[in-house]
């Protein structure tokens, strides 16, 4: 259904051009869920930016590919965008205190998706909540949010942002990104902030909605405890670059890179022998002022004199396993 190569957005700077997304190639299939995994500032929410041509000025795409069911994303004219944004792909935002418009009733919100993209006009949405604009609107918008979770949607419908928790804010805006029964949906951490209990109901309704309407998901998180549970698939992200990606189980009993080994060194385990948390030493490096090489030779435990002097491809370790080092078992791809 997706599917990425080589994407790079660009943003110049005085200290120099950041790479904030390096030639990242990753694909997914209808009704898959992948996790994009990374610490803060590794480019994840700028990927998904850039899938929907959203990224921020001074920042440009400088290249690459970015196919949604047979057509470049980055060929299509803004108009075509505008009209994609929200029907075909939606986007949960990471924040909803600031996405959310303080000033206008969440049952408002939701409803100007439907508005925007013409939903009330088709002859099957006119079939199903009747011929009344304003009346099939409110019903539908009350449907949405019975369907996220959110209790007395009637009364819920005339509330403000700020009377709602943060769960509920966040429950409002996948009802947002719902509204138009879209394809693709890029979840960026939208469980950020949220207590662990809020978390998996969050977790769990994204998992429901996967499964009632085939949406694919690309769940962007810096939790990998998260992505093991959630998702089918696990892309690690370092440094504007991809350094590893595979089928969840694989990657985390069998991780390949040495970022991905210091992620999971660093999670706190409950049940066995205790050991201490292991730490990845050294900080994340400056996008800005970035050298050949491996951007995290640096940090590395299994650095070599060669890590430093040449870009490292993405090596192949089995059909559907790949990761960029130059210590894996693997063929160049």
């Amino acid at each position: 259904m997706l599917e990425i190569k080589n994407l790079s957005t660009h943003f110049p700077t005085e200290r120099g051009l950041v790479k904030a997304v390096n030639n990242v190639s990753l694909s997914l299939a209808k009704g898959e869920i992948l996790g994009l995994v990374g610490e803060s500032g590794c480019g994840k929410s700028m990927t998904l930016l850039s899938i929907l041509r959203l990224v921020p000025f001074p920042g440009k795409i400088v290249g690459g590919e970015v196919t949604f069911r047979g057509c470049n994303l980055l060929e299509k004219k803004p108009a075509e965008m505008r009209t994609l944004r929200g029907q075909d792909i939606a986007m949960v935002f990471q924040d909803p205190m600031t996405t959310l418009n303080p000033v206008f009733r969440v049952g408002e919100q939701i409803g100007e998706s439907l508005r925007i993209h013409g939903a009330m006009g088709k002859e099957s949405f006119r079939r199903k909540y009747g011929e009344n604009r304003k009346i099939a609107e409110r019903k539908r918008v009350l449907e949405l949010m019975r369907e996220v979770g959110i209790p007395s949607a009637e009364e819920r419908y005339l509330e403000y942002p700020h009377q709602f928790s943060g769960g509920m804010q966040q429950r409002a805006l996948i009802a947002i990104a719902l509204s138009c029964n879209p394809k693709l949906l890029l979840a960026d951490e939208p469980t950020t902030a949220l207590d662990v209990t809020i978390q998996a109901q969050i977790l769990s309704l994204l998992e429901q909605i996967n499964k009632e309407h085939g949406t694919g998901i690309i769940l962007v998180t810096h939790d990998l405890g998260v992505a093991a549970e959630f998702c089918q698939r696990i892309a690690v992200m370092y440094a504007g670059s991809l350094v590893e990606i595979g089928p969840t189980d694989v990657v985390i009993e069998d991780p390949q890179h040495p970022y991905t080994i210091g992620l999971l060194r660093s999670i706190p385990k409950i049940t066995g022998k205790k050991e201490k948390i292991k730490p990845i030493f050294g900080n994340v490096p400056d996008l800005a002022g970035l050298a050949g090489g491996c951007p995290f030779a640096p940090r590395c435990d299994f650095v070599e004199d060669a890590c430093y002097s040449r870009d490292i491809p993405m090596r192949q370790i089995t059909d559907n396993h790949q990761v960029r080092c130059l210590n894996s078992q693997g063929q160049n791809v």
